[in-house]
């Protein structure tokens, strides 16, 4: 079941669909998904669309891909920890803790420009994130739980109001939400992000730059914790 919320995009409600009918039990657990093709028509979106929304929920350990087999569902045995690599889809390109380093130098930037300029309607903003994670984290959405994170983030770099800071994470975007999705990894911590993005809201409600920043780095810290990357970042 999943919860009622704002108008998503395409993808995320293709992802949207599949997650409530794995709920519903439509599919059984470790069971295949129905061919590409046919599950594109049952839909009624189309096969590019659908590719992109299997990728989503690959990253939030929902589904599994098996080369020349198919997609599965996963079972609850196959997500944890040490399955975040797995669900990294830039594997062999990219590692996943050079991608948390970036993010971090660039949302320390962020969330230390925003609490200079951060208004009670925009903090109010960024808690209604917080809200919609919750009601999500409360019926196992984890594809709302996801999209609540994103808008978190990405609002934090609207307040920062540094056209070239958005531009470069824009340039990364891929990299910056694959990496968000597998921190997903763990169903015992899901909810952890829940109380760290409060954290950082209280922090941005001070005024003080240190204070969002060093609030924003412990949280990234779980977050590459929660997909079993070690962070090491200096103390702000």
């Amino acid at each position: 079941m999943h919860m009622q919320k704002k108008k998503l995009s395409i993808v995320q409600s293709i992802a949207q669909e599949i997650q409530d009918r794995i709920q519903r039990r439509e599919w059984v657990r470790g069971n295949r998904l129905p061919g590409q093709r046919q599950l594109a028509e049952a839909l009624g979106v189309s096969r590019a669309s659908l590719r992109e929304a299997i990728t989503v929920l690959e990253g939030l350990g929902i589904l599994r891909s098996e080369p020349s087999r198919g997609v599965f569902i996963a079972s609850g045995r196959e997500r944890g920890q040490g399955s975040a690599y797995g669900r990294w889809q830039f594997q062999g390109r990219y590692a996943l803790r050079d991608v948390y380093q970036v993010r971090a130098q660039l949302e320390d930037m962020a969330v230390m420009l925003a609490a200079r300029v951060v208004t009670p309607s925009g903090l109010d903003r960024l808690r209604a994130t917080v809200r919609q994670m919750e009601a999500a984290a409360r019926v196992g959405d984890l594809v709302a739980m996801s999209e609540g994170d994103h808008d978190f983030h990405a609002y934090i770099f609207q307040l920062a109001g540094s056209p070239l800071l958005l531009d470069t994470l824009t340039s990364i975007q891929d990299l910056v939400e694959g990496s968000r999705r597998v921190a997903f990894a763990n169903p015992d911590r899901v909810v952890e992000p829940i109380a760290e993005h409060a954290c950082v809201i209280e922090a941005l409600a001070s005024g003080s730059a240190d204070k969002a920043r060093a609030a924003m780095r412990a949280h990234l810290v779980n977050v590459a914790d929660r997909s079993g990357v070690r962070l090491d970042l200096d103390a702000p």
